[in-house]
């Protein structure tokens, strides 16, 4: 197999003999078929979840003879202006798997996971790869650990079970199997009721987990009150609160927040932006812009930062038409306004 004779990463992937399933780990964790992938990295499609001016991707591959055994790269494939992935980078990645691993993903499969230094490689962060793990295992259909079983005890007893006996991991392995658990509601009851009887650092991490997974109405509503019921804003539960779809309780949740100072932070609106761009209709959006001129203007960034959130928004597929319109609007604030032109002045420089 040389580079000259394939095409994409998911040609590379059938010739080498393996199976594989895709994740997305850009905005949300999620999997992504086959031919979704095909378009995306081939530059037919948007890709859809976009950070950083890149598409993020774990590659879950194993050999069609030896389908125990799983391998993982970790992607990021640069986009263009539209949101596109750009072709010579992904060809540039081709080539170096090819020259390394040839096909001895299928053939040899003690070389399987190495990777030569490159640039389109990149590590999840502890929090992120725990979340991985277990959509791996769920998707997979691979057996949950008994440790997990320790997050469902401590959730009915925790002043029986010790929290710190319980692992990052072990609550991602249970958030993400807890809505097919055969209690799921009562469990979801004893979190709802019992959020002050669990330790801080168990129920961050548990709100944490929650990202990309698709709550019900009162585990939302119980993470909700979290965000900001005490002096400061809970990060975990503001992150634990994203949703795949538009709600109307979070969006007015969000609105009421951004026109708080307590929203006048970098790292809440980092959040915001990166875990909740699916509630940004035209006024949430416009919200979370000022308190970005605001933030810039404050924390004096000239325009770097309101610049870098703009930069991230545009990029996203959903969001892009209703950013350039705001971009353009006559009804944007003075500050709104302002931020805008400097965006402009910079962008002749």
């Amino acid at each position: 197999m040389s580079a000259n004779s394939i095409n994409s990463i998911s040609e590379f992937l059938l010739h080498a003999g393996t199976e594989y399933q895709i994740f997305d780990l850009g905005r949300r964790l999620v999997p992504t078929d086959s031919q979704t992938f095909l378009e995306i990295e081939n530059g037919s499609a948007y890709a859809p979840f976009p950070r950083q001016q890149h598409a993020w991707f774990g590659v879950v591959f194993w050999s069609k003879n030896a389908s125990t055994q799983h391998y993982i790269w970790f992607v990021k494939l640069p986009l263009d202006e539209q949101g596109l992935v750009i072709a010579a980078a992904r060809n540039h990645f081709l080539e170096i798997i090819v020259d390394a691993l040839g096909q001895s993903v299928a053939e040899d499969t003690k070389n399987a996971q190495t990777l030569p230094d490159n640039p389109y490689s990149f590590v999840p962060n502890q929090s992120q790869l725990a979340q991985f793990n277990a959509l791996v295992k769920r998707t997979l259909n691979q057996p949950l650990s008994e440790e997990a079983q320790k997050v469902e005890a401590y959730i009915q007893a925790p002043q029986l079970v010790d929290w710190q006996q319980i692992s990052m991991q072990n609550v991602a392995d249970f958030v993400y199997r807890l809505s097919m658990h055969p209690r799921r509601d009562a469990l979801e009851h004893a979190i709802e009721t019992n959020t002050s009887l669990y330790s801080d650092v168990f129920l961050n991490s548990l709100m944490e987990m929650s990202e990309s997974v698709s709550l019900s109405e009162g585990l939302l509503a119980a993470y909700l009150n979290e965000i900001d019921c005490r002096d400061d804003i809970n990060l975990a539960a503001l992150r634990g609160t994203s949703e795949g779809t538009f709600n109307s309780t979070i969006n007015t949740k969000l609105l009421s927040l951004l026109k708080s100072d307590k929203s006048l932070r970098l790292d809440i609106l980092s959040v915001i932006a990166a875990r909740h761009f699916e509630q940004m209709e035209p006024f949430l959006l416009s919200a979370f812009l000022e308190q970005a001129a605001k933030v810039d203007e404050k924390d004096d960034h000239q325009g770097a930062l309101f610049a870098g959130f703009f930069s991230d928004l545009v990029q996203i597929p959903k969001l892009r038409r209703q950013v350039l319109t705001l971009l353009h609007s006559k009804a944007n604030s003075n500050i709104l306004s302002n931020a805008f032109q400097q965006l402009f002045e910079q962008a002749r420089k």
